[in-house]
Protein backbone atom coordinates (compact mmCIF):
# COMPACT_ATOMS: atom_id res chain seq x y z
CA UNK A 1 0.00 0.00 0.00
CA UNK A 2 1.49 3.37 -1.02
CA UNK A 3 1.26 6.38 1.27
CA UNK A 4 -1.63 7.98 -0.61
CA UNK A 5 -3.71 4.83 -0.13
CA UNK A 6 -2.55 4.61 3.49
CA UNK A 7 -3.85 8.11 4.19
CA UNK A 8 -7.09 7.44 2.31
CA UNK A 9 -7.69 4.20 4.24
CA UNK A 10 -7.32 5.94 7.60
CA UNK A 11 -9.85 8.72 6.84
CA UNK A 12 -13.57 8.12 7.34
CA UNK A 13 -15.02 10.26 4.57
CA UNK A 14 -18.44 10.54 6.26
CA UNK A 15 -16.90 11.82 9.49
CA UNK A 16 -14.57 14.17 7.60
CA UNK A 17 -17.24 15.71 5.36
CA UNK A 18 -19.57 16.03 8.36
CA UNK A 19 -17.16 18.64 9.73
CA UNK A 20 -18.06 20.79 6.72
CA UNK A 21 -21.59 19.69 5.82
CA UNK A 22 -24.39 18.32 8.07
CA UNK A 23 -25.15 14.81 6.76
CA UNK A 24 -28.16 12.58 7.38
CA UNK A 25 -28.40 8.81 6.97
CA UNK A 26 -30.10 7.86 3.70
CA UNK A 27 -30.25 4.06 3.40
CA UNK A 28 -26.68 2.85 3.02
CA UNK A 29 -25.44 6.34 2.20
CA UNK A 30 -25.52 9.80 3.73
CA UNK A 31 -26.84 12.97 2.13
CA UNK A 32 -26.85 16.72 2.72
CA UNK A 33 -26.89 20.12 1.03
CA UNK A 34 -24.06 20.53 -1.43
CA UNK A 35 -21.28 22.86 -0.19
CA UNK A 36 -20.26 23.70 -3.75
CA UNK A 37 -23.48 25.28 -5.02
CA UNK A 38 -26.64 26.79 -3.51
CA UNK A 39 -29.51 24.32 -3.18
CA UNK A 40 -32.58 23.82 -0.99
CA UNK A 41 -33.13 20.09 -1.62
CA UNK A 42 -30.19 17.80 -0.76
CA UNK A 43 -28.50 16.26 -3.79
CA UNK A 44 -25.08 15.67 -2.19
CA UNK A 45 -24.42 11.98 -1.47
CA UNK A 46 -21.62 10.27 0.47
CA UNK A 47 -20.94 6.52 0.32
CA UNK A 48 -19.19 5.06 3.40
CA UNK A 49 -18.77 1.76 1.56
CA UNK A 50 -16.81 3.24 -1.35
CA UNK A 51 -15.47 6.26 0.60
CA UNK A 52 -16.62 8.66 -2.13
CA UNK A 53 -19.01 11.60 -2.57
CA UNK A 54 -21.00 13.04 -5.46
CA UNK A 55 -23.38 15.95 -5.93
CA UNK A 56 -26.10 15.12 -8.44
CA UNK A 57 -26.84 18.84 -8.75
CA UNK A 58 -23.49 20.29 -9.82
CA UNK A 59 -21.69 17.04 -10.69
CA UNK A 60 -18.68 17.42 -8.37
CA UNK A 61 -17.50 14.18 -6.80
CA UNK A 62 -14.58 11.92 -5.91
CA UNK A 63 -12.58 10.88 -2.87
CA UNK A 64 -11.79 12.68 0.37
CA UNK A 65 -8.82 14.27 -1.44
CA UNK A 66 -11.12 15.71 -4.12
CA UNK A 67 -13.46 17.06 -1.44
CA UNK A 68 -10.67 18.83 0.45
CA UNK A 69 -9.10 20.19 -2.74
CA UNK A 70 -12.43 21.58 -3.95
CA UNK A 71 -13.45 22.97 -0.56
CA UNK A 72 -10.12 24.60 0.27
CA UNK A 73 -9.17 25.34 -3.36
CA UNK A 74 -5.78 23.70 -2.92
CA UNK A 75 -3.56 21.36 -4.93
CA UNK A 76 -3.44 17.61 -4.33
CA UNK A 77 -0.10 17.75 -2.52
CA UNK A 78 -1.37 20.23 0.05
CA UNK A 79 -4.53 18.17 0.59
CA UNK A 80 -2.39 15.06 1.06
CA UNK A 81 -0.17 16.81 3.61
CA UNK A 82 -3.19 18.09 5.57
CA UNK A 83 -4.84 14.66 5.68
CA UNK A 84 -1.55 12.84 6.39
CA UNK A 85 -0.93 15.10 9.38
CA UNK A 86 -4.49 14.45 10.57
CA UNK A 87 -4.04 10.66 10.63
CA UNK A 88 -0.40 10.63 11.73
CA UNK A 89 1.21 9.46 8.49
CA UNK A 90 4.70 10.84 7.85
CA UNK A 91 5.08 11.39 4.12
CA UNK A 92 8.39 10.21 2.71
CA UNK A 93 7.65 9.17 -0.86
CA UNK A 94 5.29 11.79 -2.28
CA UNK A 95 6.80 14.34 -4.67
CA UNK A 96 5.06 17.67 -5.07
CA UNK A 97 4.37 18.92 -8.59
CA UNK A 98 5.59 22.29 -9.88
CA UNK A 99 2.36 24.14 -8.99
CA UNK A 100 2.42 22.83 -5.41
CA UNK A 101 6.10 23.73 -5.01
CA UNK A 102 5.45 27.26 -6.29
CA UNK A 103 2.54 27.83 -3.89
CA UNK A 104 4.57 26.54 -0.96
CA UNK A 105 7.40 28.91 -1.87
CA UNK A 106 4.97 31.85 -1.98
CA UNK A 107 3.72 30.97 1.51
CA UNK A 108 7.31 30.87 2.76
CA UNK A 109 8.31 34.16 1.11
CA UNK A 110 5.25 35.91 2.52
CA UNK A 111 5.87 34.45 5.98
CA UNK A 112 9.47 35.75 6.02
CA UNK A 113 8.31 39.15 4.73
CA UNK A 114 5.74 39.30 7.55
CA UNK A 115 8.46 38.51 10.12
CA UNK A 116 10.67 41.23 8.61
CA UNK A 117 7.94 43.89 8.73
CA UNK A 118 6.85 42.81 12.23
CA UNK A 119 10.39 43.08 13.59
CA UNK A 120 10.83 46.57 12.16
CA UNK A 121 7.60 47.81 13.75
CA UNK A 122 8.18 46.45 17.25
CA UNK A 123 11.96 46.23 17.63
CA UNK A 124 13.79 48.58 15.23
CA UNK A 125 14.23 52.37 15.35
CA UNK A 126 13.00 52.70 11.73
CA UNK A 127 9.52 51.69 12.89
CA UNK A 128 9.38 54.09 15.83
CA UNK A 129 6.99 56.63 14.26
CA UNK A 130 4.70 53.96 12.85
CA UNK A 131 4.57 52.22 16.25
CA UNK A 132 3.70 55.48 17.99
CA UNK A 133 0.97 56.10 15.44
CA UNK A 134 -0.71 52.72 15.76
CA UNK A 135 -0.47 52.70 19.56
CA UNK A 136 -2.03 56.17 19.46
CA UNK A 137 -4.93 54.64 17.51
CA UNK A 138 -5.65 52.46 20.53
CA UNK A 139 -4.21 49.20 19.17
CA UNK A 140 -2.40 47.38 21.99
CA UNK A 141 0.98 45.66 21.73
CA UNK A 142 -0.79 42.36 22.41
CA UNK A 143 -2.94 42.91 19.34
CA UNK A 144 0.08 43.96 17.27
CA UNK A 145 1.67 40.64 18.13
CA UNK A 146 -1.48 38.54 17.71
CA UNK A 147 -2.27 39.96 14.27
CA UNK A 148 1.46 40.34 13.48
CA UNK A 149 1.27 43.94 12.27
CA UNK A 150 4.44 45.36 10.77
CA UNK A 151 6.06 48.33 9.11
CA UNK A 152 7.53 48.60 5.61
CA UNK A 153 10.43 51.10 5.64
CA UNK A 154 10.58 54.01 3.23
CA UNK A 155 13.34 52.37 1.22
CA UNK A 156 13.32 51.17 -2.40
CA UNK A 157 14.78 47.76 -1.61
CA UNK A 158 14.77 47.14 2.14
CA UNK A 159 12.77 43.92 1.87
CA UNK A 160 14.83 42.76 -1.13
CA UNK A 161 18.07 43.09 0.81
CA UNK A 162 16.62 40.82 3.51
CA UNK A 163 14.90 38.16 1.38
CA UNK A 164 17.46 38.05 -1.46
CA UNK A 165 20.65 39.09 0.31
CA UNK A 166 20.13 37.12 3.55
CA UNK A 167 17.56 34.42 2.80
CA UNK A 168 18.66 33.45 -0.71
CA UNK A 169 15.44 34.03 -2.60
CA UNK A 170 15.37 35.37 -6.16
CA UNK A 171 13.80 38.58 -7.38
CA UNK A 172 11.38 36.39 -9.41
CA UNK A 173 10.13 34.83 -6.17
CA UNK A 174 9.35 38.26 -4.70
CA UNK A 175 7.69 39.38 -7.91
CA UNK A 176 5.41 36.31 -8.00
CA UNK A 177 4.42 37.03 -4.40
CA UNK A 178 3.52 40.63 -5.30
CA UNK A 179 6.22 42.04 -3.02
CA UNK A 180 8.02 44.04 -5.71
CA UNK A 181 7.08 46.41 -8.49
CA UNK A 182 9.24 47.75 -11.27
CA UNK A 183 9.78 50.91 -13.25
CA UNK A 184 11.79 50.19 -16.39
CA UNK A 185 14.24 47.51 -15.26
CA UNK A 186 14.78 48.42 -11.61
CA UNK A 187 12.56 46.45 -9.22
CA UNK A 188 11.58 48.17 -5.98
CA UNK A 189 9.68 47.11 -2.87
CA UNK A 190 5.92 47.33 -3.42
CA UNK A 191 5.18 48.46 0.18
CA UNK A 192 7.10 51.49 1.45
CA UNK A 193 6.49 53.68 4.52
CA UNK A 194 3.30 51.82 5.42
CA UNK A 195 1.78 49.95 8.30
CA UNK A 196 1.54 46.33 7.22
CA UNK A 197 -1.36 43.99 7.91
CA UNK A 198 -0.39 40.43 6.97
CA UNK A 199 -3.20 38.57 5.24
CA UNK A 200 -3.62 34.89 6.12
CA UNK A 201 -6.04 32.28 4.87
CA UNK A 202 -8.20 30.43 7.41
CA UNK A 203 -5.53 27.72 7.71
CA UNK A 204 -2.91 30.28 8.77
CA UNK A 205 -0.87 30.50 5.56
CA UNK A 206 0.54 33.96 4.77
CA UNK A 207 -0.93 34.83 1.38
CA UNK A 208 -0.43 38.59 1.04
CA UNK A 209 -0.45 42.00 2.71
CA UNK A 210 -2.42 45.20 3.11
CA UNK A 211 -0.46 48.40 3.66
CA UNK A 212 -1.86 51.59 5.21
CA UNK A 213 -0.31 55.02 5.13
CA UNK A 214 1.09 56.13 8.47
CA UNK A 215 -0.63 59.11 10.05
CA UNK A 216 -3.41 61.29 8.63
CA UNK A 217 -4.36 60.52 5.05
CA UNK A 218 -6.12 63.05 2.83
CA UNK A 219 -7.28 62.40 -0.71
CA UNK A 220 -5.19 64.36 -3.19
CA UNK A 221 -2.67 65.39 -0.55
CA UNK A 222 -1.20 62.15 0.75
CA UNK A 223 1.21 60.03 -1.30
CA UNK A 224 -0.60 57.11 -2.90
CA UNK A 225 -3.88 55.52 -1.82
CA UNK A 226 -4.77 55.13 1.83
CA UNK A 227 -4.62 51.34 1.52
CA UNK A 228 -2.61 49.20 -0.90
CA UNK A 229 -3.07 45.46 -1.22
CA UNK A 230 -0.96 42.71 -2.68
CA UNK A 231 -1.87 42.16 -6.31
CA UNK A 232 -3.62 38.85 -6.94
CA UNK A 233 -1.22 35.91 -7.02
CA UNK A 234 -1.34 32.11 -7.08
CA UNK A 235 -2.13 32.16 -3.34
CA UNK A 236 -4.05 35.43 -2.90
CA UNK A 237 -7.37 36.42 -4.42
CA UNK A 238 -9.02 39.37 -2.72
CA UNK A 239 -12.54 37.97 -3.03
CA UNK A 240 -11.60 34.73 -1.28
CA UNK A 241 -10.12 36.15 1.92
CA UNK A 242 -11.82 36.79 5.25
CA UNK A 243 -9.33 38.78 7.32
CA UNK A 244 -8.81 37.46 10.84
CA UNK A 245 -10.66 34.17 10.31
CA UNK A 246 -7.66 32.03 11.27
CA UNK A 247 -7.84 33.68 14.74
CA UNK A 248 -11.59 34.15 15.17
CA UNK A 249 -13.06 30.97 13.62
CA UNK A 250 -13.42 29.13 16.95
CA UNK A 251 -15.38 32.04 18.46
CA UNK A 252 -17.55 32.14 15.32
CA UNK A 253 -18.25 28.42 15.63
CA UNK A 254 -19.07 28.73 19.31
CA UNK A 255 -21.53 31.60 18.80
CA UNK A 256 -22.78 30.32 15.41
CA UNK A 257 -22.55 33.89 14.16
CA UNK A 258 -19.98 36.00 12.34
CA UNK A 259 -19.86 39.78 12.65
CA UNK A 260 -18.61 41.23 9.36
CA UNK A 261 -16.76 44.55 9.10
CA UNK A 262 -14.95 46.26 6.23
CA UNK A 263 -11.40 46.89 7.38
CA UNK A 264 -8.51 45.48 9.36
CA UNK A 265 -8.61 48.22 12.02
CA UNK A 266 -12.40 47.79 12.38
CA UNK A 267 -11.74 44.14 13.17
CA UNK A 268 -8.77 44.58 15.51
CA UNK A 269 -10.40 47.40 17.54
CA UNK A 270 -13.63 45.38 17.87
CA UNK A 271 -11.70 42.24 18.80
CA UNK A 272 -9.92 44.14 21.58
CA UNK A 273 -13.21 45.06 23.27
CA UNK A 274 -14.47 41.48 23.28
CA UNK A 275 -16.17 41.05 19.89
CA UNK A 276 -14.17 37.96 18.95
CA UNK A 277 -16.58 36.31 16.47
CA UNK A 278 -15.60 38.75 13.73
CA UNK A 279 -14.08 38.86 10.24
CA UNK A 280 -13.27 41.66 7.79
CA UNK A 281 -13.80 41.88 4.04
CA UNK A 282 -12.37 44.25 1.46
CA UNK A 283 -15.14 46.66 0.52
CA UNK A 284 -18.85 46.07 1.02
CA UNK A 285 -19.48 43.02 -1.14
CA UNK A 286 -19.49 39.43 0.10
CA UNK A 287 -18.38 37.01 -2.60
CA UNK A 288 -19.70 33.49 -3.13
CA UNK A 289 -16.35 32.05 -2.00
CA UNK A 290 -16.50 34.05 1.24
CA UNK A 291 -20.11 33.00 1.81
CA UNK A 292 -19.26 29.31 1.36
CA UNK A 293 -16.37 29.70 3.78
CA UNK A 294 -18.56 31.41 6.40
CA UNK A 295 -21.23 28.73 5.99
CA UNK A 296 -18.73 26.16 7.23
CA UNK A 297 -18.44 27.94 10.58
CA UNK A 298 -21.86 29.47 11.26
CA UNK A 299 -25.47 29.88 10.17
CA UNK A 300 -25.89 33.59 11.04
CA UNK A 301 -24.01 36.68 9.89
CA UNK A 302 -24.26 40.28 11.09
CA UNK A 303 -23.20 43.01 8.67
CA UNK A 304 -21.49 46.03 10.25
CA UNK A 305 -20.45 47.86 7.10
CA UNK A 306 -19.72 51.50 6.33
CA UNK A 307 -22.21 51.59 3.47
CA UNK A 308 -25.86 51.97 2.57
CA UNK A 309 -26.76 48.33 1.98
CA UNK A 310 -29.96 49.20 0.14
CA UNK A 311 -28.25 51.51 -2.33
CA UNK A 312 -24.97 49.59 -2.77
CA UNK A 313 -25.48 47.14 -5.65
CA UNK A 314 -22.34 45.15 -4.83
CA UNK A 315 -23.45 44.73 -1.21
CA UNK A 316 -26.92 43.68 -2.39
CA UNK A 317 -25.49 40.99 -4.65
CA UNK A 318 -23.44 39.64 -1.75
CA UNK A 319 -26.54 39.50 0.44
CA UNK A 320 -28.44 37.63 -2.28
CA UNK A 321 -25.62 35.07 -2.42
CA UNK A 322 -25.62 34.69 1.37
CA UNK A 323 -29.39 34.23 1.40
CA UNK A 324 -29.22 31.64 -1.40
CA UNK A 325 -26.71 29.63 0.65
CA UNK A 326 -29.02 29.58 3.66
CA UNK A 327 -27.32 32.14 5.91
CA UNK A 328 -29.50 34.23 8.23
CA UNK A 329 -28.50 37.87 7.73
CA UNK A 330 -28.83 40.82 10.09
CA UNK A 331 -27.58 44.38 9.69
CA UNK A 332 -26.28 46.85 12.28
CA UNK A 333 -27.46 50.45 12.38
CA UNK A 334 -24.34 52.49 13.16
CA UNK A 335 -24.52 56.17 14.17
CA UNK A 336 -24.06 58.39 11.12
CA UNK A 337 -20.42 59.00 10.27
CA UNK A 338 -19.15 56.36 12.69
CA UNK A 339 -17.38 53.11 11.93
CA UNK A 340 -16.71 50.06 14.17
CA UNK A 341 -13.10 51.13 14.78
CA UNK A 342 -14.10 54.54 16.17
CA UNK A 343 -16.98 53.14 18.21
CA UNK A 344 -14.81 50.38 19.66
CA UNK A 345 -12.26 52.98 20.82
CA UNK A 346 -14.69 55.61 22.09
CA UNK A 347 -17.96 53.80 22.91
CA UNK A 348 -17.32 50.05 23.08
CA UNK A 349 -20.57 49.45 24.97
CA UNK A 350 -22.43 51.30 22.21
CA UNK A 351 -20.86 49.12 19.53
CA UNK A 352 -21.76 45.93 21.40
CA UNK A 353 -25.31 47.14 21.88
CA UNK A 354 -25.66 48.04 18.19
CA UNK A 355 -24.50 44.55 17.22
CA UNK A 356 -26.86 42.91 19.72
CA UNK A 357 -29.75 45.00 18.35
CA UNK A 358 -28.98 44.23 14.70
CA UNK A 359 -32.18 43.79 12.69
CA UNK A 360 -32.99 41.37 9.86
CA UNK A 361 -31.36 42.72 6.72
CA UNK A 362 -34.65 43.04 4.83
CA UNK A 363 -36.05 45.22 7.63
CA UNK A 364 -32.87 47.26 7.23
CA UNK A 365 -33.60 47.63 3.51
CA UNK A 366 -37.13 48.87 4.28
CA UNK A 367 -35.97 51.41 6.85
CA UNK A 368 -33.17 52.69 4.63
CA UNK A 369 -35.32 53.14 1.55
CA UNK A 370 -38.23 54.81 3.35
CA UNK A 371 -35.84 57.14 5.20
CA UNK A 372 -34.41 58.39 1.90
CA UNK A 373 -37.67 58.74 -0.05
CA UNK A 374 -40.96 60.49 0.70
CA UNK A 375 -43.47 57.64 0.50
CA UNK A 376 -46.37 60.14 0.23
CA UNK A 377 -45.34 61.23 -3.27
CA UNK A 378 -46.22 58.96 -6.22
CA UNK A 379 -42.85 59.37 -7.93
CA UNK A 380 -41.04 58.56 -4.68
CA UNK A 381 -43.22 55.47 -4.16
CA UNK A 382 -42.05 54.32 -7.57
CA UNK A 383 -38.40 54.80 -6.56
CA UNK A 384 -38.94 52.78 -3.38
CA UNK A 385 -40.54 49.99 -5.40
CA UNK A 386 -37.73 50.02 -7.97
CA UNK A 387 -35.20 49.79 -5.15
CA UNK A 388 -36.84 47.11 -2.99
CA UNK A 389 -38.82 44.85 -5.31
CA UNK A 390 -35.75 43.37 -7.06
CA UNK A 391 -34.33 42.59 -3.61
CA UNK A 392 -37.47 41.03 -2.15
CA UNK A 393 -38.16 39.07 -5.35
CA UNK A 394 -34.92 37.14 -4.81
CA UNK A 395 -35.59 36.09 -1.20
CA UNK A 396 -35.25 32.32 -1.34
CA UNK A 397 -37.76 31.50 1.43
CA UNK A 398 -41.32 31.98 0.13
CA UNK A 399 -42.83 32.70 3.56
CA UNK A 400 -40.22 35.37 4.27
CA UNK A 401 -40.71 36.84 0.80
CA UNK A 402 -44.49 37.05 1.29
CA UNK A 403 -44.00 38.78 4.66
CA UNK A 404 -41.83 41.57 3.23
CA UNK A 405 -43.94 42.09 0.13
CA UNK A 406 -46.99 42.53 2.36
CA UNK A 407 -45.09 45.04 4.53
CA UNK A 408 -44.00 46.97 1.46
CA UNK A 409 -47.56 47.15 0.13
CA UNK A 410 -48.86 48.37 3.50
CA UNK A 411 -46.21 51.06 3.93
CA UNK A 412 -46.63 52.30 0.37
CA UNK A 413 -50.42 52.31 0.75
CA UNK A 414 -50.96 50.16 -2.35
CA UNK A 415 -52.67 46.82 -2.90
CA UNK A 416 -50.83 43.52 -2.61
CA UNK A 417 -52.09 42.80 -6.14
CA UNK A 418 -50.11 45.79 -7.45
CA UNK A 419 -46.98 44.54 -5.71
CA UNK A 420 -47.56 40.99 -7.02
CA UNK A 421 -47.98 42.36 -10.54
CA UNK A 422 -44.62 44.10 -10.42
CA UNK A 423 -42.98 41.02 -8.90
CA UNK A 424 -44.39 38.84 -11.69
CA UNK A 425 -42.86 41.17 -14.27
CA UNK A 426 -39.47 40.85 -12.58
CA UNK A 427 -39.75 37.08 -12.21
CA UNK A 428 -40.81 36.70 -15.86
CA UNK A 429 -37.88 38.81 -16.99
CA UNK A 430 -35.42 36.76 -14.90
CA UNK A 431 -37.02 33.50 -16.05
CA UNK A 432 -36.59 34.41 -19.72
CA UNK A 433 -32.93 35.29 -19.09
CA UNK A 434 -32.34 32.00 -17.27
CA UNK A 435 -34.20 30.05 -19.96
CA UNK A 436 -32.16 31.63 -22.74
CA UNK A 437 -28.97 30.80 -20.84
CA UNK A 438 -30.14 27.23 -20.30
CA UNK A 439 -30.96 26.79 -23.99
CA UNK A 440 -27.40 27.76 -24.84
CA UNK A 441 -25.81 25.51 -22.22
CA UNK A 442 -28.38 22.71 -21.86
CA UNK A 443 -26.72 19.34 -21.16
CA UNK A 444 -27.57 16.24 -23.19
CA UNK A 445 -30.67 14.47 -21.87
CA UNK A 446 -30.24 10.77 -21.07
CA UNK A 447 -32.32 8.35 -23.13
CA UNK A 448 -34.81 6.03 -21.45
CA UNK A 449 -32.45 3.11 -22.10
CA UNK A 450 -29.53 4.89 -20.40
CA UNK A 451 -31.69 5.66 -17.36
CA UNK A 452 -33.01 2.10 -17.08
CA UNK A 453 -29.62 0.45 -17.54
CA UNK A 454 -27.88 2.65 -14.95
CA UNK A 455 -30.81 2.31 -12.51
CA UNK A 456 -30.63 -1.49 -12.81
CA UNK A 457 -26.90 -1.44 -12.04
CA UNK A 458 -27.53 0.80 -9.00
CA UNK A 459 -30.15 -1.64 -7.69
CA UNK A 460 -28.03 -4.73 -8.26
CA UNK A 461 -24.78 -3.33 -6.85
CA UNK A 462 -26.20 -1.46 -3.83
CA UNK A 463 -28.56 -4.38 -3.12
CA UNK A 464 -25.73 -6.97 -3.37
CA UNK A 465 -27.55 -8.72 -6.22
CA UNK A 466 -24.68 -8.84 -8.71
CA UNK A 467 -25.99 -12.19 -10.03
CA UNK A 468 -28.92 -10.27 -11.54
CA UNK A 469 -26.48 -8.45 -13.81
CA UNK A 470 -25.52 -11.74 -15.47
CA UNK A 471 -29.17 -12.48 -16.23
CA UNK A 472 -29.83 -9.22 -18.10
CA UNK A 473 -26.50 -9.46 -19.92
CA UNK A 474 -27.20 -13.04 -21.02
CA UNK A 475 -30.54 -11.80 -22.41
CA UNK A 476 -28.66 -9.01 -24.23
CA UNK A 477 -30.74 -6.34 -22.45
CA UNK A 478 -27.71 -4.10 -21.73
CA UNK A 479 -26.31 -2.13 -24.66
CA UNK A 480 -23.93 0.35 -22.98
CA UNK A 481 -20.35 -0.91 -23.68
CA UNK A 482 -18.99 0.59 -20.43
CA UNK A 483 -21.64 -1.16 -18.33
CA UNK A 484 -21.00 -4.45 -20.12
CA UNK A 485 -17.28 -4.15 -19.38
CA UNK A 486 -17.97 -3.36 -15.71
CA UNK A 487 -20.30 -6.35 -15.31
CA UNK A 488 -17.85 -8.75 -16.95
CA UNK A 489 -14.83 -7.41 -15.02
CA UNK A 490 -16.37 -7.42 -11.53
CA UNK A 491 -14.97 -7.33 -8.93
CA UNK A 492 -11.78 -6.09 -10.61
CA UNK A 493 -12.99 -2.83 -12.15
CA UNK A 494 -10.70 -1.21 -14.75
CA UNK A 495 -9.35 2.13 -13.45
CA UNK A 496 -10.87 4.06 -16.35
CA UNK A 497 -14.35 2.78 -15.37
CA UNK A 498 -13.97 3.26 -11.60
CA UNK A 499 -15.82 6.59 -11.56
CA UNK A 500 -18.85 5.10 -13.33
CA UNK A 501 -18.82 2.05 -11.05
CA UNK A 502 -18.54 4.19 -7.91
CA UNK A 503 -21.52 6.30 -8.99
CA UNK A 504 -23.78 3.21 -8.63
CA UNK A 505 -23.20 3.33 -4.87
CA UNK A 506 -24.37 6.93 -4.62
CA UNK A 507 -27.90 6.67 -6.02
CA UNK A 508 -30.32 7.75 -3.30
CA UNK A 509 -32.65 4.81 -2.52
CA UNK A 510 -33.01 6.01 1.11
CA UNK A 511 -34.07 3.15 3.43
CA UNK A 512 -35.89 1.20 0.70
CA UNK A 513 -32.64 -0.48 -0.37
CA UNK A 514 -32.69 -2.37 2.96
CA UNK A 515 -36.14 -3.83 2.20
CA UNK A 516 -35.55 -7.20 0.49
CA UNK A 517 -39.09 -7.45 -0.91
CA UNK A 518 -38.99 -3.95 -2.35
CA UNK A 519 -35.56 -4.62 -3.85
CA UNK A 520 -36.62 -7.86 -5.52
CA UNK A 521 -39.77 -6.27 -6.91
CA UNK A 522 -37.87 -3.22 -8.21
CA UNK A 523 -35.26 -5.40 -9.91
CA UNK A 524 -38.01 -7.45 -11.58
CA UNK A 525 -39.87 -4.32 -12.68
CA UNK A 526 -36.72 -2.71 -14.12
CA UNK A 527 -35.60 -5.87 -15.93
CA UNK A 528 -39.12 -6.17 -17.39
CA UNK A 529 -38.92 -2.56 -18.64
CA UNK A 530 -35.51 -3.26 -20.17
CA UNK A 531 -36.87 -6.39 -21.83
CA UNK A 532 -39.88 -4.48 -23.20
CA UNK A 533 -37.68 -1.65 -24.43
CA UNK A 534 -35.34 -4.12 -26.16
CA UNK A 535 -38.30 -5.74 -27.95
CA UNK A 536 -39.64 -2.33 -28.99
CA UNK A 537 -36.25 -1.39 -30.39
CA UNK A 538 -36.11 -4.72 -32.21
CA UNK A 539 -39.57 -4.14 -33.72
CA UNK A 540 -38.54 -0.68 -34.87
CA UNK A 541 -35.45 -2.11 -36.53
CA UNK A 542 -37.46 -4.86 -38.22
CA UNK A 543 -40.05 -2.32 -39.37
CA UNK A 544 -37.31 -0.26 -41.02
CA UNK A 545 -35.97 -3.40 -42.73
CA UNK A 546 -39.47 -4.31 -43.97
CA UNK A 547 -39.93 -0.86 -45.51
CA UNK A 548 -36.61 -1.16 -47.36
CA UNK A 549 -37.31 -4.73 -48.60
CA UNK A 550 -40.81 -3.77 -49.77
CA UNK A 551 -39.39 -0.85 -51.71
CA UNK A 552 -36.78 -3.16 -53.26
CA UNK A 553 -39.43 -5.80 -54.13
CA UNK A 554 -37.66 -8.63 -52.25
CA UNK A 555 -40.75 -10.67 -51.33
CA UNK A 556 -39.11 -13.78 -49.85
CA UNK A 557 -36.84 -11.79 -47.53
CA UNK A 558 -39.79 -9.52 -46.66
CA UNK A 559 -41.96 -12.49 -45.62
CA UNK A 560 -39.16 -13.79 -43.41
CA UNK A 561 -38.79 -10.42 -41.64
CA UNK A 562 -42.58 -10.11 -41.27
CA UNK A 563 -42.72 -13.47 -39.46
CA UNK A 564 -39.92 -12.37 -37.17
CA UNK A 565 -41.76 -9.08 -36.54
CA UNK A 566 -44.95 -10.98 -35.57
CA UNK A 567 -42.99 -13.25 -33.22
CA UNK A 568 -41.43 -10.27 -31.45
CA UNK A 569 -44.76 -8.44 -31.23
CA UNK A 570 -46.35 -11.47 -29.54
CA UNK A 571 -43.72 -11.27 -26.80
CA UNK A 572 -44.86 -7.71 -26.07
CA UNK A 573 -48.48 -8.73 -25.53
CA UNK A 574 -49.44 -8.94 -21.82
CA UNK A 575 -49.95 -12.42 -20.44
CA UNK A 576 -53.61 -13.39 -19.82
Amino acid sequence: MDQIEEVRSKIDIVQFISEYVPLKKAGRNFKGLCPFHAEKTPSFMVSPERQIFKCFGCGKGGSVFNFLMETERIEFGEALRILAKRVGVKLVSYRSNDAEIEKEKLYQVNHLAAEFYHYLLLSHPVGKNALAYILGRGITKESLQLFKLGYAPNLPNGLQKYLIGKKGYRIEDLSKAGLTSSQNVNPFDFFRDRLIFPLKDHRGNFVGFSGRTVGVWEAGKSFGPKYMNTSETKVYQKGDLLYGLEITKEAIKKQNRAVIVEGELDLISSFQVGIENIVAIKGSALTETQVKLLKRFCDDITLTLDTDLAGDMAARRGIEVADAHGLNIRAVRLPEGKDPDELARKKPAGLKKAIEEAIPVYDFYLESSFSRHDSQKPEEKKKIGEELLPVFAKISDEILKSHYLRQLATRLGVSEEAISGQINKLVKKDFIAVLNSALVKSPAVQSRRQVLEEYFFCLAIQGKKEDKLKEVIDEELIKNPALLRIAKAMPDIPPELAEIYNSFYLYDFEDKIEDEKWLEKEIQKTSFELRKLTLQEKMKDLSNQMAILEKQGKKEELEKIEKEFQAVSLKLEPEV
